[in-house]
């Protein structure tokens, strides 16, 4: 019975959602509410986390879960009926438009160079946990600043920085990170939003395109590790350099001196632990066994059904309410403040020392699973404060995404590309992320944004200064 009335309140929602015709992002919340909440209108929570028959979480969505969805799908659905009612106001422009996409493909370009000197080979591992164990900095500001790039790029129709844009958000890709090829796909199609108003024809296309599209996002999981095989060994021989240096480094008598390795690099990895190699598949089987896969249907069940992230994320939901575990709220607190910008040099907020969720709940409700899973920000409010803390998660998600909506609909050019990247980031990413994670994402986001705009109005009016300087110097 609960499970009839989540799927009616979700099928109401989206005939509200349809008849609205704006792509903002309280669209965007809309649409991957749908997505992550998906193993509730199933009526079943589950993901394999092994080869084996055994190695299977498979439970009945509890009726708490339910609740939660569906005070968060509520929460969604009455924050657009509200924004909706807020009379359009005078559009928002930028005179520095064109020069912004100029600025972000700068950075994107410049941090990709310093974090692929930093990092190397270890973009190539075929294991994830190991690229992520090596990753600078400058990977994320690099990753910020091409997902920016390509919006921007696309929404000022400056083509030749599109695809230098598109081409640093596939590399990102082969490195193994979905989430900048995901967050350019949804801002792109939030700022096509004028063709969805202008004939039945371009509106069946742009949702043929956007069902394609997120169809490919959950395949390429799968797809990803068998295109690295072409790369793969590179990896490997660097790990087996560091799995060397280590064991020479343990080996050695006190005291005595060890041989310099070759880099900084080498030396940095040594001091890390060490992973075990993995087989090294030929290019050619690789591809003969993604085109294998691509031609089974139960690939395409575990690439949607077992395997994927909403039902990852749900299960935690689901096993959160089902086994009432509770964490308590004051961690909240830590959780949020790392969200302050300079949150560190100015306040002393180390967020290295604050707990995450999954730390919390993994190891009382997933032991037997050996990789960390995503968080779950509605089943972190379930076990922080109840179905009360869900309304406030809830209220807060649709308060903010409202908000962003408001001003996406008003702006336009580079501001309206800006916004519609940091709406897909909360909109979409909420949903796989707790609050210390999302916090510390959206900081850096805006960081990115708002240096790019204000190095680009420099660049707007330096040249205004300069001629000014010149009159006087003159006179």
């Amino acid at each position: 019975m609960v499970q009839v009335l989540f799927i009616l309140l979700s099928a109401a929602i989206a005939v509200y959602f349809v008849w609205r015709m704006k792509l903002d992002p309280l669209a965007v919340a809309f649409g991957s509410t749908l997505i992550y909440f998906m193993p509730g209108l199933f009526g079943v929570a589950q993901f394999a986390y092994g080869p084996l028959p055994s190695q299977l979480y498979s439970e009945p969505m509890a009726a708490g879960a339910y609740v939660a969805m569906s005070i968060v799908m509520a929460a969604v659905g009455i924050g657009a009926y509200a924004v909706d009612r807020v009379p359009a106001g005078a559009p928002i422009v930028l005179p520095f438009d064109d020069k912004v996409a100029s600025v972000l493909i700068f950075f994107a370009i410049a941090a990709g160079v310093v974090s692929i000197r930093s990092t190397g080979v270890y973009y190539l591992c075929l294991d994830k946990a190991v690229v992520l164990g090596k990753l600078d900095p400058w990977y994320y500001y690099a990753s910020f600043s091409a997902v920016f790039a390509v919006a921007t790029a696309y929404c000022c129709r400056q083509w030749s920085i599109f695809v230098l844009a598109m081409i640093c958000v596939f590399a990102d890709l082969y490195a193994g990170f979905r989430s900048g090829v995901a967050i350019s796909f949804v801002a792109c199609m939030m700022l096509s939003e004028d063709q969805l108003k202008q004939s039945w024809r371009k509106l069946i296309v742009f949702a043929a395109i956007l069902l394609v599209g997120a169809a490919a996002l959950f395949m390429v999981k799968h797809l990803i590790t068998p295109a690295k095989m072409i790369t793969a060994a590179y990896c490997q021989q660097q790990l087996e350099i560091d799995r060397k240096l280590d064991a020479d480094r343990k080996s050695a008598p006190p005291g005595a001196k060890v041989a310099s390795p070759q880099s900084e690099q080498a030396a940095a990895a040594a001091r890390r632990p060490m992973e075990a190699p993995r087989e090294i598949v030929p290019m050619k089987e690789s591809l003969q066994r993604a085109a294998q896969n691509l031609s089974q249907s139960d690939f395409y069940m575990r690439a949607f059904l077992l395997q994927s992230e909403p039902f990852i994320i749900q299960a935690v939901l689901n096993e959160v309410v089902r086994r009432d575990f509770k964490t308590g709220s004051s961690y909240l607190v830590g959780q949020i403040l790392t969200g302050l910008p300079l949150g560190y040099s100015v306040f002393g907020i180390d967020s290295s020392t604050v707990r995450s969720f999954n730390d919390l709940f993994q190891p009382v409700l997933f032991a037997q699973i050996p990789a960390g899973m995503a968080n779950n920000p509605w089943a972190q409010a379930y076990a922080a404060g109840g179905q009360f803390m869900v309304a406030v998660f809830a209220a807060g998600y649709a308060l903010v995404v409202g908000l962003m909506s408001l001003l996406f609909n008003r702006s336009t050019g580079a501001l309206k590309a800006a916004l519609a990247v940091t709406g897909s980031w909360i909109a979409f990413y909420f949903h796989r992320n707790d609050l210390y994670i999302e916090a510390i994402l959206i900081k850096h986001v805006v960081y990115i944004s708002a240096a790019s705009m204000l190095l680009a109005w420099l660049w707007h009016v330096a040249p205004q200064f300069v001629r000014a300087y010149a009159q006087r110097a003159s006179r």
